[in-house]
């Protein structure tokens, strides 16, 4: 990166953090990559890959508005096609556009780089832990008014 080049690089990084801000984005665009799913499907795959999440200390499932907000946001930023099935019942069926495709093949050199850098990710864990950890010891002290 050039020294010119900060402000575009910058506004670059904004514009991806707004396009992937949301909790299940990648989840969606992950499962779709293997191919089209229907709703229910494409649900039902989210679910199923759902593990613990060291981050936040729990396990974390998609609720079906999470899903359907989720959807939305990437098909208006055109990383989603919906398709409405011509059939009784009416079907929908999800697919990633080639723009998406494109996005996680080009993400995998990022992914890369956090696993030779494993480190990094136990040394912010720990001291987020550190941190919880203080702040609850130091919500437990008595005030001197209180002694």
């Amino acid at each position: 990166m050039a020294t010119g080049d900060t402000g575009y690089y910058l506004d670059r990084w904004r514009d991806l953090r707004h396009l992937l801000n949301g909790e299940w984005i990648i989840h969606v665009l992950v499962t779709l990559n293997a191919g089209p799913l229907h709703y229910k499907q494409l649900y039902e795959a989210i679910q199923e890959s759902s593990t613990f999440d060291p981050w936040s200390g729990s396990i974390r499932r998609i609720s079906g508005r999470a899903l359907g907000r989720t959807l939305r946001r990437l098909e208006a930023g055109g990383l989603v096609v919906r398709t409405e099935e011509r059939v009784f019942p009416r079907s929908v069926v999800y697919s990633i556009t080639p723009a998406a495709v494109d996005l996680l093949a080009k993400a995998r050199a990022v992914m890369d780089w956090a696993e030779e850098h494993p480190e990094l990710f136990e040394q912010l864990r720990k001291a987020q832990s550190d941190n919880e950890r203080d702040q609850r010891a130091w919500s437990e002290e008595p005030d001197e008014e209180d002694e």
